[in-house]
């Protein structure tokens, strides 16, 4: 395992992030995601003179012409919504707008047209979701966008053609809940890594933990840990067997992260990767062949606007 480990760290090391440009304002907490091969980046939140803004932007990038253009306003401030794409639609579901916690269900397509699909049961921020068999998996998250200490371990699954919502299997293997976890579908399921939440006295603690979720039994099972405790992890799915999993943030010495592994699904562990090019809470979208990222915190109480891509097959090459 660790002349494996070697051979991809040298490897990855001549893999490049090439820089693209970048988002039209800096922003972190967005919804975005893959649509009829383009990428659309709608919400977030940034920082002017000190205050923190909410935003109801949507800004569309086309690979082919490495081009932004500005789409339709969001009918409010989204920021911190679960979110996931099918290729035809991204989802939205829940979040804030910089006042209480929302429960709306979007879906914005490739004619930047906005649908109200449905409610989610209660308010539901910084929980993470994915698309599985036509339902929107939402998990994770709180109901009160500034209470961490409420975050769970529930699922919440969308029927994406009837438009309702409805309880699934929560995650039973946690004392805690979890905010911010990193998600990716896979064949028959999907995983989510790491994650944090707050204590009695409000002290925030970062989770190692990843678990994956079967579609057909309905059933968790706990995976290798993550090599490291952090919050605001991105995760997405390379191939049928490979997770690029990069930046966040770690402890308060360790700050925002750049550090990325690849996680090998079969063998259930972890090899270094080729890390982020700038240390943030980022977002990662796959769209056609490559791997982009997108904007996210890398600072406290600061926003970047930094956008960058890499070739699947580069992230991948050692194989």
């Amino acid at each position: 395992m660790k002349a494996l480990a070697l051979i991809l760290m040298t490897t990855l090391a001549h893999a490049q992030w090439e820089s693209l440009p970048p988002l039209p304002e800096p922003a972190g907490g967005f919804a975005a995601g893959c649509v009829n091969g383009k990428i659309i980046v709608t919400g977030g939140t940034n920082w002017r003179d000190g205050t923190k803004r909410w935003l109801d932007t949507v800004w569309q990038f086309d690979p082919a012409t490495a081009q932004w253009t500005h789409g339709p306003s969001l009918p409010h401030p989204l920021a911190y919504g679960a979110f996931a794409s099918d290729g035809a639609r991204l989802y939205i579901a829940g979040g804030a707008d910089g006042k209480l916690g929302r429960r709306e269900v979007y879906a914005l397509d490739a004619d930047m047209k906005l649908k109200h699909l449905a409610d989610l049961p209660q308010p539901l921020a910084f929980a993470a979701a994915v698309v599985d068999q036509g339902r929107l998996q939402v998990f994770g998250g709180t109901a009160d966008p500034d209470d961490w200490s409420k975050v769970t371990t529930n699922l919440v699954q969308v029927d994406l053609a009837a438009g309702t919502a409805a309880a699934g299997a929560a995650l039973k293997g946690l004392p805690h809940g979890l905010g911010l976890p990193a998600m990716t579908s896979v064949a028959g399921g999907w995983l989510t890594f790491t994650g944090a939440w707050f204590d009695a006295e409000k002290q925030v603690h970062n989770s190692d933990a990843a678990f994956a979720y079967d579609s057909k039994s309905a059933a968790w099972k706990k995976l290798a840990s993550y090599p490291i405790s952090s919050r605001g992890a991105v995760a997405v799915l390379l191939d049928d067997d490979h997770v690029y999993l990069a930046g966040g943030y770690g402890s308060d010495e360790q700050g925002f992260l750049t550090q990325a592994y690849i996680y090998e699904i079969k063998a259930d562990r972890y090899l270094p990767a080729k890390p982020q090019p700038f240390a943030a809470t980022s977002c990662l979208v796959k769209c056609g062949d490559r791997i982009y990222l997108l904007g996210g915190e890398d600072q406290k109480k600061h926003r970047t606007a930094a956008c960058f891509r890499i070739r699947v097959s580069e992230l991948l090459s050692s194989k």
